[in-house]
């Protein structure tokens, strides 16, 4: 192991910030991300899971709103996010529409909560053998309801991504939205590059390229 790495690994464990010349390449993504925003400013967290994101927009953010469907992951995410009074939590999926849905997801096989819950056909790492009853949120709407302006939304949801970025574009819900960080799963869905590919065009045509990122890891 490189001194780097053992340095890193010690800060760590005692449970020190790593510093920037130490982070691994995800680690300075989040933390360039992190940069952007300030203290009265409202950030919102699509696909939460355990809250370990959440938790690090609320250490900036005057306000981060985390959504997570699974009704286990979500008992978790309420646990770990409870010390932090500006994070307000949903388990609701969003999507396009209100109403409710099947969310499908896999049995954990380790004592972490299980990853990768989708409300979309075809993920390829999904049995579809078990599935939930969920509470869908219109999300553009919840956008347009709120009475600010969003810094930033992070989206992690398993294959309903262009459908979310077609509705905020669609509804002009965007024109409150600063910056789009999202997650994509064309390799693990299939079908879903055509709905990336058109909805790329539709971000070029209307010149809102500025707006969003496609490289979340």
């Amino acid at each position: 192991m490189g001194i780097r790495k053992s340095l890193r690994k010690k800060l760590l464990k005692r449970g020190n910030k790593v510093p920037y010349l130490l982070m691994n390449d995800d680690e300075k993504y989040l933390h360039r991300v992190l940069s952007m925003i300030g203290p009265e400013d409202t950030v919102i967290d699509l696909g939460a899971h355990v809250g370990k994101i959440s938790r690090k927009f609320a250490e900036r953010a005057k306000t981060v709103y985390s959504f997570e469907p699974h009704p286990e992951i979500f008992r978790t995410l309420q646990d770990n996010t409870k010390e932090f009074p500006n994070i307000t939590t949903f388990q609701k999926a969003v999507s396009d529409t209100s109403g409710t849905a099947k969310l499908f997801s896999d049995p954990s096989m380790t004592t972490r909560p299980t990853q990768g819950s989708t409300l979309s056909d075809g993920k390829s790492d999904v049995s579809y053998e078990n599935s939930y009853e969920v509470q869908l949120v219109h999300f553009s709407k919840f956008v347009q309801d709120l009475d600010c302006t969003v810094k930033l939304i992070k989206v992690d949801i398993e294959g309903m991504e262009y459908r979310i970025i077609n509705d905020l574009i669609d509804s002009n819900a965007i024109s409150r939205v600063e910056a789009v960080y999202v997650e994509d799963h064309c390799g693990i869905i299939g079908g879903l590059e055509a709905q990336r590919d058109a909805t790329l065009e539709k971000i070029k045509r209307l010149n809102l390229g500025h707006k969003f990122n496609f490289d979340w890891p």
